[in-house]
């Protein structure tokens, strides 16, 4: 369920980055989740539970790497669309991956950290507001209906915003 309350993020991040496309938001919060479907397909992150509580995943959900991934994204974008500003809010995105994940992990049942700092065998962290699916449910809702509502509502604004340039 988790991945919900990531595309609240995206969806609310359009109200303070209206030039950055929705689609390359909601990519920039899913990264992590889907860097660790393709390593744990290829062996690199060696899932020890089930998607969305992989258990230890240093190469896609560390924070280590979730910084490189950030960076990373970060300059592709801001190259890919010639802004600056374009890259910082991509790379933002990435790494709010991390820092929900932070606050969220460990999820039910097994409640132990488990998101590691570096790679394997180093200290894994997680606050663990998920205790309970209900919780969880209720969390990630309310995320994404919040991000949803920053959405649209600044939509409409920049919708009247540009009305009213034209009309000038």
């Amino acid at each position: 369920m988790a991945a919900l309350g990531h595309i609240g993020v995206g969806l609310a991040a359009k109200r303070v980055a209206p030039e950055v496309p929705i689609g390359a938001m909601l990519l920039a919060v899913e990264a992590s989740d889907i860097l660790w479907g393709v390593f744990a397909l290829t062996g690199i992150d060696k899932p020890s539970g089930a998607f969305p509580n992989p258990g230890p995943a240093p190469w896609s959900h560390g924070l280590f790497m979730s910084v490189v991934w950030s960076v990373l994204a970060g300059l592709l974008a801001a190259r890919i669309y010639r802004r600056n500003r374009t890259g910082v809010v991509i790379g933002g995105l990435v790494f709010s991956h991390w820092v929900l994940d932070f606050i969220t992990h460990p999820m039910w049942p097994n409640r132990v950290p488990d998101l590691p700092l570096l790679f394997k065998g180093s200290p894994m962290v997680g606050l663990g507001l998920y205790s309970s699916t209900a919780v969880s449910l209720v969390i990630d809702f309310g995320l994404v209906l919040l991000g949803a509502a920053i959405y649209v509502h600044g939509n409409a604004a920049n919708r009247r915003l540009s009305r009213q340039s034209t009309n000038s």
